[in-house]
């Protein structure tokens, strides 16, 4: 590998070599324990009090680098394989220079205080532990002045006394705090409790499942005390459900200056999605180590500054249980004249879960009522595109939003028209400029679906499936658009014809792919913003798959080339008389086999199952 570098790229990577060995082997970590009067009126606390914090977090700090052993440093634990197995899984496979620069950089002394809020709700006892440590023991005590565990109402008996013992014998000093709701409220409303329990100058959101890694807080604070009204959102990497190892996140450069970081964004049906950051984004910035701009974030790991929080309007309390909250808040912080942000340098893993392990008080679709409310009071006339893709909540009682459209009227916020053309330019918007869109069904009330094969390696061929149309409409999933170059799309796939080894084609929809590597043609694509930022998720994705080519050569990966592909393959011609959808290649028409399965086939003069119409009309 090093014979192919050059010579500045030797360099580069003696420097982080050496950078590495100085600032981890050589950087003494521990904190004075004596501090400014100032820093303990912030804090809350006297110079004893600090004092003992101090020599608490030295302790750690000193030992850490030095702990090993199961489950240390965010390795896994699984007794279910071979010790030569866990080695294998455990071991690191490369040499990320980006944590170099982080390490580097030097932050001022006068940083604001921080609240850590943890909200839980029969969250396992373990977990929130290993959290609230992970937090304590990786904070500069001047920075961090309290960790609020706010408990929304939980009802298993070790989080009643049991954890209120264990939090006043492990930090006598009062560092942590639990504060404990009557009863349930949701997240949402929990949170908004723990904001105005906070008395620090940054409020920080975690999970009560995460883990805080080294130098984690001061990246986040050091932001926002640059830009009071910027929200960060850390770099989120995946904790294993099972073995607890945290998996690093992919925070690289190309030679070029490309950051494989993902951001947060949005579907239109109000769900939460990560996507990689537009190069324009990228390059923009002044540092490596700067923050990006995000669309949208998780929701459930963020900084903000608490006055700016409620200056901003908190959270919408009239938002029930969870969902929907992040979204709402990440438009009204762009639309509003403030930023959102990830930072590379500042890392919290975090366990997804594959079920929510509660209850929730009734069968109510909370996720459709709080992004319904969301659509109603920022999305404007594009709320038509939610509610596409939501068609089963376009009538759902919503509540009362009056105080929330006052709110947006009295910060003076943007339109969403603004957000799309200035934060979010490569957003596919599906009513914008289309010849037809929403759901395509033909005369036999058969709809075009996308399928659902899974998502592992070998199955990026999703296919694209019918429906009758009174099962399913109005959903995410039958929702397409055929674009004025005759693109037949699905946010950024494609449908195309492909042989299939006979004189009949078979159609299938792509999903973001990392292996068979078939996506809408770039060039085909409208808006310049919108072909660059997919020809670098293009190029981001060939070379992911090199790398697994290389590392796993038995499991037969392959990638396949846009630029060797006829584009025609993915162009249709929409005879809207005959309601014929034309494969400009094959010459064949859009037909349903069978009432399961869409293909191209002979176009014929009156077949109702070759005859398609749009919901919705350019």
């Amino acid at each position: 590998m090093l014979r192919k570098l050059s010579l500045p790229a030797h360099l580069l990577l003696a420097l982080c070599i050496y950078a590495f060995l100085f600032f981890c082997l050589r950087e003494d970590p521990r904190v004075s324990t004596t501090t400014s009067s100032e820093t303990l009126k912030a804090l809350s606390v006297d110079i004893d009090t600090y004092a003992f914090r101090a020599e608490r977090f030295n302790a750690y700090a000193v030992s850490e680098r030095f702990r090993s052993g199961p489950g240390e440093l965010g390795r896994g634990v699984d007794a279910r394989i071979s010790d030569e197995e866990m080695k294998r899984v455990n071991d690191a496979d490369g040499y990320n220079s980006h944590a170099c620069k982080c390490l580097a950089v030097i932050y001022p002394d006068k940083l604001p205080t921080a609240s850590v809020i943890l909200i839980f709700f029969n969250e396992p006892f373990r977990l929130i532990i290993r959290t609230v440590f992970s937090v304590v023991n990786r904070s500069p005590p001047a920075l961090l002045k309290e960790v609020i565990l706010l408990d929304d109402g939980s009802t298993q008996s070790d989080l009643l006394d049991n954890l209120d013992k264990f939090v006043a014998n492990t930090w006598p000093d009062g560092i942590v705090r639990i504060v404990r709701l009557p009863q349930r409220t949701g997240l949402i409303r929990a949170r908004l409790e723990g904001a105005k329990a906070a008395t620090a100058d940054v409020i920080i959101f975690l999970d009560a499942h995460c883990e805080a890694t080294y130098r984690w807080l001061e990246p986040l604070l050091y932001r926002i005390w640059q830009k009071p009204d910027a929200v960060v959102c850390p770099a989120i990497a995946n904790i294993d459900r099972f073995t607890l190892k945290i998996f690093r996140t992919d925070v690289r450069y190309t030679e070029d200056g490309w950051l494989s970081l993902r951001v947060g964004s949005f579907a239109w049906d109000g769900m939460f999605v990560f996507e990689h950051p537009p190069r324009s984004s990228v390059v923009k910035r002044q540092s490596n180590v700067d923050t990006i701009e995000s669309l949208t974030m998780p929701g459930g790991l963020f900084a903000i500054h608490r006055d700016y929080f409620f200056k901003l309007g908190g959270y919408d309390d009239g938002m029930e249980i969870w969902g929907g909250e992040n979204l709402e808040l990440s438009f009204r912080i762009w639309q509003c004249g403030g930023s959102l942000e990830f930072s590379p340098c500042s890392t919290v893993g975090h366990v997804y879960r594959a079920i929510h392990p509660y209850s929730f008080p009734s069968k109510k679709d909370y996720n459709g009522y709080n992004t319904a409310r969301m659509a109603e009071v920022w999305m404007d006339m594009y709320k038509e595109n939610f509610y596409l893709a939501r068609g089963d909540i376009k009538n759902m009682d919503y509540g009362d939003v009056s105080k929330r459209k006052k709110l947006r009227n009295d910060l003076g916020c943007r339109n969403f028209q603004w957000f799309l053309d200035n934060i979010a330019p490569h957003k596919f918007v599906y009513s914008r400029n289309r010849l037809g869109y929403g759901s395509c069904c033909n005369a036999e009330n058969h709809c075009l679906l996308r399928g659902n094969d899974g998502s592992e390696y070998r199955k990026q061929q999703i296919s694209l499936l019918v429906t009758p149309s009174r099962v399913t409409v109005h959903t995410w999933a039958n929702l397409f658009a055929l674009t004025e170059t005759g693109l037949l799309r699905k946010d950024w796939n494609c449908v195309r014809v492909r042989r299939a080894g006979g004189p009949i084609a078979s159609l299938w929809v792509f999903s973001e792919p990392t292996t068979d590597l078939e996506i809408c043609p770039p060039e085909e694509l409208e808006a310049p913003w919108e072909r660059e930022w997919w020809r670098d998720w293009i190029a981001e994705q060939m070379e992911r798959i090199e790398h697994l080519q290389a590392k796993h050569p038995e499991q037969g990966f392959q990638a396949v080339s846009t630029t060797s592909q006829r584009n025609a393959h993915f162009r249709w011609i929409f005879d809207k008389a005959h309601g014929k959808l034309i494969n400009a290649q094959t010459g064949y028409c859009l037909d349903v086999v069978d009432g399961q399965r869409p293909v191209p086939r002979p176009c014929l003069d009156s077949a109702p199952s070759q005859t398609w119409h749009f919901s919705h009309h350019g």
